[in-house]
């Protein structure tokens, strides 16, 4: 039997991020060692608290929850509360959480966890801004040397962006911390606009989803619904895709998506395209960029983990 795969995630909850680390959380396939918070689609006191939340709700409350970084490193701060709703998860009814913060700082708790483990020995998820990390590596470079992976929601190319023309949210949020993250050459998959546009939660797939006993299908299926109606109001016609999930999924199953060895770079310079992600596609580039994903085979194993008894 394989042994779960120790794991960091660094977050923004975020209803996408929500479905994420119900995925993550409710999986055996993971041990989550600790979830970060940055600030992103709500602020980071909204996001630390969902996370905490989120945790409970899975049984997960001994997962330590780490505050990070309440803004970007240069750029002048912005939220997605128009989409998420006020409280950062809209379809669930939002409380505080048993389980306190930790005292410790994110960049601090990253530093120290990657410190102690083995050489390569550390998968990171990034689904919100990538200021956390950036932090970290600046301020203590040699815990690249532990990191296996970074597995990071963010970025468009063919798709375009979803916040301008050019730019993806958690790219654009804090695109000086992406270019920090993405030039230090660390193994790094990228699963962009253009994978997770091809999987959307239609509502045959939540009725699915909905079939299934328990609670966590319930609200999973409540979680999607409610996503669902935000996308409609933005994008009238539209689904939701399944971005951070996106993160998961790949971890779970990499046979689900087509990818290509990629350099990426992002624009930080001021203009219309800041927070543009550049793939340069090269046989030996430190990057793999997701171009194609398997939207069935994707909800199939999200019906796998909720038929997991909690």
């Amino acid at each position: 039997m394989t042994a779960p795969l120790p794991l960091i995630i660094d977050c923004d909850p975020g209803i996408d991020d929500a479905v994420m680390l119900m995925m993550a959380l409710g999986s055996p396939r993971f041990d989550v060692r600790a979830i970060t918070t940055v600030a992103g689609n709500v602020p980071l006191r909204l996001t630390s608290r969902n996370a905490r939340m989120m945790g409970e709700l899975m049984g997960r409350p001994d997962i330590p929850v780490f505050a990070g970084c309440p803004r970007p490193m240069l750029r002048p701060p912005v939220t997605a509360e128009d989409f998420h709703g006020e409280s950062g998860i809209y379809g669930i009814d939002v409380f505080e959480p048993k389980a306190p913060l930790q005292p410790s700082h994110a960049v601090d708790a990253l530093i120290r966890l990657l410190k102690a483990a083995p050489h390569k020995g550390m998968t990171l998820v990034v689904t919100g801004p990538m200021t956390n990390l950036a932090c970290a590596l600046v301020m203590a470079p040699e815990i690249a040397a532990h990191i296996r992976e970074i597995v990071i929601m963010g970025g468009a190319d063919t798709e375009g962006g979803n916040i301008t023309p050019f730019a993806e949210f958690n790219i654009f949020a804090d695109p000086h911390a992406a270019a920090i993250v993405l030039e230090t050459g660390l193994p790094a998959t990228i699963l962009s606009l253009d994978a997770t546009h091809q999987v959307r939660a239609t509502q045959a797939r939540i009725d699915r989803l909905a079939q299934i006993p328990g609670p966590r299908a319930a609200m999973m299926a409540s979680l999607l619904t409610a996503a669902n109606n935000l996308e409609t109001r933005a994008r009238p016609g539209t689904k939701v895709p399944m971005h951070d999930p996106s993160t998961i999924a790949w971890l779970l199953a990499p046979e689900m998506f087509e990818t290509v060895n990629a350099r990426v770079t992002v624009t930080t310079r001021p203009g219309k395209e800041f927070g543009r992600t550049k793939v340069r596609p090269m046989k030996t580039g430190p990057h793999r960029w997701v171009t194609k994903a398997n939207a069935d085979a994707f909800f199939a194993r999200i019906e796998d983990i909720l038929r997991i008894a909690p």
